[in-house]
């Protein structure tokens, strides 16, 4: 029975992604600092191939001793939504530095890794559709929005190069706006922000004018994803968008989960300097191209918009 070891897997994705390899017959060790109780995403599974380790990827000889012991290590851990990394942008830099670093230290070739990276590395680049292959443009260091993605972008270049150097299989996944059921509102997330306030019978939230855009991807058409890249070896070392080609803009969300909640609903419009804190800067416009895993793994979305907002609202309404 193979080990493999998910760091932050309690988590939105995480928490995914561990039933998806706990069902495929591994022994999977998980750690985060969430607390084991009803709360933790986890809670529910009842596995004796789960072992849940309560604690953080700073412990540096903890995490060493973890990832020694592992056959596949997936990271998942990381600080998330705009206003967290705008508050704490230390310790988003911190969580994403000493996982890798120990990561970097340790891992051997006969071990796969999976890194959890984001459409925030792509900063301000224009260029629509995103591909991997693009020049990355970033905003100022004065911004601490930026944090995240300087940070992640750092743990890609410290990956390869660990790939390169010490044959270690690297593969990394750029998550482009994954939603669905177990989703925190609390870090910002639009389309359950705004579910929730259509069940509620308040007006819809749109940050600035809603004409910025997105397009959306279910959380188990991303673990599919995931797996399907881990899962095939001429994947090693490459980085792939994870996400949809479905572009769509706030507002045009906002009308879409109007007409599927209460027509009659509001739209309440807010100045980004009225909402976000100092160091807040918007991208309008961030669509990936999803060619790359396409052609590698033949993976596509199985969940349209309409599929995922479905499936979100069900799950809010505990249905």
């Amino acid at each position: 029975m193979a080990k493999y070891l998910v760091t932050g897997g309690a988590g939105f994705i995480g928490s995914h992604l561990v039933p998806r390899l706990l069902g495929d017959g591994h022994k999977v060790v998980v750690i985060d600092k969430v607390p084991w109780n009803e709360a933790n995403n986890l809670f529910g599974l009842s596995s004796p191939s789960l072992e849940y380790v309560e604690n953080s990827v700073s412990n540096t000889d903890l995490l060493k001793s973890l990832v020694e012991n592992a056959d596949q290590i997936y990271l998942l851990a990381a600080t998330l939504g705009v206003r967290r990394v705008i508050e704490n942008p230390i310790g988003t830099v911190i969580t994403q530095f000493d996982q890798v670093r120990e990561i970097c230290a340790v891992a051997k070739s006969s071990q796969k890794v999976f890194y959890a990276s984001t459409s925030e590395v792509y900063g301000k680049t224009t260029v629509l559709p995103l591909t991997e292959d693009l020049p990355l443009v970033f905003g100022e260091p004065a911004k601490a929005r930026w944090a995240y993605a300087c940070s992640k972008l750092m743990a890609e270049y410290m990956l390869l190069s660990l790939f390169r150097d010490k044959k270690v299989p690297v593969l990394i996944g750029r998550f482009f706006n994954v939603v669905g059921p177990r989703q925190n509102q609390s870090y910002g997330a639009v389309i359950p922000n705004f579910l929730s306030q259509a069940l509620k019978g308040i007006p819809l939230t749109i940050y600035g004018d809603g004409t910025q855009t997105r397009s959306f991807c279910h959380v188990t058409d991303a673990v599919d994803a995931i797996l399907a890249i881990m899962g095939n070896d001429k994947c090693i070392g490459h980085v792939f968008n994870i996400g949809t080609e479905d572009e769509i803009s706030i507002l045009a969300l906002a009308r879409k989960i109007k007409k599927l909640v209460n027509p009659s609903l509001g739209l309440r419009f807010v100045p980004y300097e009225d909402a976000m804190p100092k160091g807040f800067e918007e991208i309008l416009h961030r669509v990936p191209s999803v060619n790359k895993i396409r052609q590698y793994t033949g993976w596509s979305n199985k969940l349209d918009l309409d599929e995922i907002l479905s499936v979100c609202l069900k799950a809010l309404k505990g249905v």
